[in-house]
């Protein structure tokens, strides 16, 4: 089931960022999607499932991109269990908190993107300062939103499951 839902999430997540970036030239510039479900993923402490969720959303990511296969994917890999390591240690149950993961996840992307891109490239081009600052900070908002939307669709599927049963009786 939990395969299913991020094998769900890629594919709304591929199909908002080819819309978005036919949309908006600057859109991959400014949000990244596929970090956000890497994040999203890991966030149950789960490091083998971080793993292969950055794995695969850095690989389709690369795809998309036309940049050199699997540098995203490297980049994705590490941060997926990285937020699931974390997440193992830390208790998140703020809102403050999350964003912070969320930002945090997407800097720790783009510094090792550019630590690879250094190694790798013969002639690496790094990317503006303020586009930087706009991906974090989308990501933490946008990271923060799921989160409360996830929250707030869990507490509200719990509340229906509890007036549910509470309904069901047998008379003689």
């Amino acid at each position: 089931m939990r395969g299913l839902r991020f094998a769900a999430a890629l594919v709304v997540a591929t199909m908002l960022h080819v819309a978005g970036a036919r949309l908006f030239p600057d859109f991959s510039s400014a949000i990244d999607l596929f970090l956000l479900i890497v994040v999203f993923n890991a966030l149950d402490g789960n490091t083998l499932a971080g793993m292969l969720g950055g794995l695969a959303a850095g690989l389709v990511t690369d795809a998309l991109t036309g940049g050199p296969f699997g540098i995203h994917g490297l980049a994705d890999t590490i941060v997926g269990y990285g937020t699931a390591y974390a997440v193992q240690r830390l208790v998140i149950q703020r809102v403050t908190g999350v964003f912070q993961l969320f930002a945090l996840a997407a800097a720790t992307q783009q510094a090792l993107l550019m630590g690879v891109s250094l190694l790798l490239l013969p002639s690496p081009e790094a990317p503006r300062i303020l586009w930087l600052m706009v991906r974090i900070v989308s990501s933490g908002i946008l990271g923060s939103v799921l989160y409360l939307g996830a929250e707030r669709l869990r507490s509200t599927a719990e509340g229906w499951q509890a007036a549910r049963s509470s309904k069901i009786r047998f008379d003689k």
